[in-house]
């Protein structure tokens, strides 16, 4: 093959490559390899340790250099590095009297692999508090004569079973809304009434805390969304907004639109989010204040159900907040 078209074709690939003499000096580095090594120029012609940034490459590359054997092709394989934040797995390989470094970013598996052990991590967590208790109410009702005494703790007992029904409930949703499996029958509906029937839903959480609750959408507001899954987003973001919030607060739900896009807002008077925390708020079990979170119950999932709903609608959930002032969730939905 021509060595100028092998080149070029080199250049389309999405791993790094390399190519080096007996000298260490650069014969070839394609596109990718640039980016991945924060090169502006073409190095070819300078010393591979000159062009280097990374202490940790430059010891890799030392080492696998001690190797170089004419029977020995592969001086290193599949070794695991991070450059730039990013993950690549490094090969090496003497061929033809040329030192050839090939990278390839795994970034997106290592995250995979990593998001999963954290799933893993918070479900066994989740479940384990409930069934501890589980446990304990039952070791407790075996010895317990008291019918009083019984029927409290079996209301501990269904409790626990209900926290962790929806947890399942909450999961099973959001596994079918991550692989789109889950179908979105869209109508055109009007809003006002949903929220209305949220409001009487959450009517005596929110007594119990003295706080008011305003549905300020316009009478004729509507969107062409799934009912059913709408329904469940506008819950999440209501009851978040009724236990994050302060005695004697408000919850403000409101609609308006522009030429593309209609929107809702969930407006509270609670304790607010730290700034640190508002680009992870959607994200699965993440929680901004562990212990009072547990405190008002929840599964940790709500408001990353709340994001995947909007997304299945082509749309987007986005929030503003004050720490120690409150909350605005906001529901951005196309028109059409």
């Amino acid at each position: 093959m021509n060595e100028k078209l092998l080149l070029k074709i080199l250049n389309y690939q999405k791993d790094g490559i390399i190519i080096l003499d007996e000298n260490l000096k650069v014969k070839f580095i394609n596109e990718f390899g640039k980016k991945i090594l924060s090169l502006e120029e073409n190095p070819e012609g300078k010393n591979f340790y000159e062009i280097l940034k990374d202490n940790y490459l430059e010891t890799v590359i030392s080492y696998a250099l001690q190797k170089i054997d004419e029977k020995n092709e592969i001086l290193i394989k599949n070794e695991e590095i991070s450059l730039n934040d990013n993950v690549y797995l490094l090969n090496i390989f003497f061929i033809e009297r040329n030192i050839v470094i090939k990278l390839s970013d795994v970034t997106p598996y290592e995250v995979y692999k990593q998001a999963k052990r954290d799933f893993v991590s918070n479900v066994s967590h989740e479940l384990k508090t409930p069934i501890a208790v589980l446990q304990g109410v039952l070791e407790t009702i075996q010895n317990e004569n008291d019918l009083t005494q019984i029927r409290n703790f079996t209301k501990i007992a269904y409790k626990r079973i209900q926290q962790m029904n929806n947890l399942i409930n909450d999961l099973l949703t959001l596994a079918k809304l991550e692989i789109k499996e889950e179908k979105i029958n869209k109508k055109i509906i009007k809003i006002r009434s949903t929220v209305n029937n949220i409001f009487n839903d959450l009517k005596s959480t929110a007594k119990e805390k003295n706080i008011m609750m305003y549905n300020k959408i316009e009478p004729d507001f509507k969107l062409f969304v799934d009912e059913e899954k709408f329904y469940i987003l506008l819950k999440n973001l209501i009851e978040n907004a009724v236990k994050y919030n302060k005695e004697n607060g408000t919850v403000e739900v409101k609609s308006f639109e522009d030429k593309n896009y209609s929107y809702i807002t969930v407006k509270d008077t609670g304790i607010g989010i730290p700034k640190e925390s508002l680009p992870l708020i959607f994200e699965r079990f993440y929680r901004v204040d562990k212990s009072r979170s547990r405190d008002v119950g929840g599964t940790g999932l709500g408001l990353s159900i709340v994001k995947h709903i909007a997304e299945a609608h082509e749309g987007k959930a986005m929030v503003k907040s004050d720490l120690g002032k409150g909350s605005e969730f906001i529901i951005k939905i196309p028109k059409n």
